[in-house]
């Protein structure tokens, strides 16, 4: 698999920029490109924008480590808005979504350049094959559980984020109201739904909500009219 030749004395950037064309050249098939002044592997059809941001370790040193964390994401193909995005990693975990992967040395290139296509290959590539080909489906699917593409449970913790603007754009108003009911009940932070309760109290009273975590999320569904159940 590896076709390129390091020495202990190679410098970070040339191990990566190696990661990158590799990755690139396994993925084009898939309709996806470099865009070197962006250091992103992308794709774009009529309606969306996939793509594989480079993150490189500011400490990567010659001799010792080149460290990449992989950014994915799910933009709209127009208003570049954002409607998913996590590091590439094998759970939601937090462990997992802030580890880098290290390709210093033969041994490391070659398994994390394997193992970092197997997840593009049998977790995302599918996923971005089903948004354009089964929308409808997956838009109900997004509704009950996010965008639940690496754990086939989704993960309700403090990093979890309501796909509100998709929703919004290739939802109904039921589907949003079931992400919003999902977030609140099966949150794992119990303050949540007191907190979201407290802003939506504040809100139906033309008041300010001030230091409430749940603002966003509450002026959204105070705004459209949804009824949640507390």
């Amino acid at each position: 698999m590896n076709k390129y030749i390091f020495n202990v004395d190679t410098p970070p950037k040339e191990i990566i920029n190696s990661v990158i064309l590799t990755l690139t050249e396994n993925l084009k098939d898939n309709g996806f490109k470099y865009l070197k002044s962006k250091d992103k592997i992308i794709k774009r059809s009529k309606n969306f924008i996939y793509s594989f941001r480079i993150q490189r370790n500011r400490h990567n040193l010659r001799g010792h480590c080149a460290e990449i964390i992989i950014h994915c994401s799910i933009e709209d193909s127009k208003s570049k808005v954002s409607f998913w995005h996590k590091t590439l990693a094998s759970t939601h975990s937090k462990a997992e979504q802030h580890k880098w992967i290290n390709f210093y040395g033969k041994d490391n290139f070659e398994r994390n350049i394997s193992n970092t296509l197997s997840l593009i290959n049998l977790k995302l590539i599918p996923y971005f094959n089903r948004m354009e080909n089964d929308l409808e489906n997956l838009v109900s699917e997004i509704a009950e559980n996010g965008f639940c593409i690496f754990d086939e449970k989704q993960v309700y913790d403090a990093g979890y984020h309501i796909p509100y603007a998709f929703l919004e754009k290739y939802g109904n108003e039921e589907q949003l109201k079931i992400a919003f009911q999902n977030y609140i009940d099966r949150h794992e932070l119990s303050f949540v739904k007191t907190n979201f309760k407290n802003a939506l109290t504040l809100l139906k009273e033309n008041k300010d909500v001030i230091n409430n975590g749940e603002k966003e999320y509450a002026e959204i569904v105070h705004k459209k009219g949804i009824e949640l159940k507390f």
